[in-house]
């Protein structure tokens, strides 16, 4: 039952879900752990069947990171599912990146020159050469409706994204200021698995 309170005038209005007990509590300790993941640079898939308590989630988190010194960059995955074409996706996905963090995008002919062979590592080495080392802050990059991976045409090259940018991080000390946040509903060993990404990549954070 919606609980509820009395506004100035002495009418009855409902409380806003957010600001009732399971919800709320729900809400702060899902941010708190998070937010922790993100600034101890560990990623995280954030699993949760409730689609209201996830994108509040994620955008409480977003604002209370910014308060932090975290800059961000934000990726609906919902995209996938009219893309076939990997380059003309990384490409949008550089631009989009380019503009939410403030950098340039490559000069000339950079993105054809370097994405021939692979646009995927086109995109990492963007971040490798370009973002990073431009960077005054940690960075996160935080993809949403990860359920899309289940079913779309690129998953395996968003799945070869994640799996460059790990290896990026393990061995490139600049990338250990980089970390991803996922977001979706389906369980985290059923997405790894049917990426075959490594589930020890990611800490689950369960709603």
């Amino acid at each position: 039952m919606m609980r509820i309170q009395k506004d100035i005038s002495g009418r009855r209005q409902a409380l806003p879900r957010s600001q009732t007990g399971p919800f709320k509590s729900r809400l702060l300790e899902a941010k708190a752990q998070v937010v922790t993941a993100v600034l101890s640079g560990k990623s995280s898939y954030v699993q949760g069947e409730d689609a209201p308590l996830r994108y509040r989630l994620l955008t409480d988190t977003a604002l209370r990171l910014a308060d932090l010194g975290q800059t961000a960059a934000y990726f609906d995955l919902t995209d996938l599912a009219y893309q076939y074409d990997v380059a003309k996706w990384m490409h949008n996905n550089l631009r989009l990146l380019a503009i939410q963090l403030n950098v340039p995008l490559p000069e000339g002919d950079w993105w054809e020159t370097h994405s021939v062979e692979d646009p995927v590592t086109a995109f990492v080495q963007f971040l490798g050469e370009t973002v990073l080392p431009q960077a005054e802050k940690p960075i996160l990059l935080s993809f949403d409706e990860a359920d899309q991976l289940l079913k779309v045409p690129l998953a395996n090259d968003f799945w070869r994204l994640l799996t460059l940018i790990e290896a990026a991080r393990l061995h490139q000390p600049k990338f250990e200021e980089l970390t991803i946040v996922m977001w979706g509903s389906a369980s985290w060993e059923i997405l790894a698995d049917n990426g075959r990404f490594p589930t020890a990549a990611l800490k689950p954070i369960i709603l």
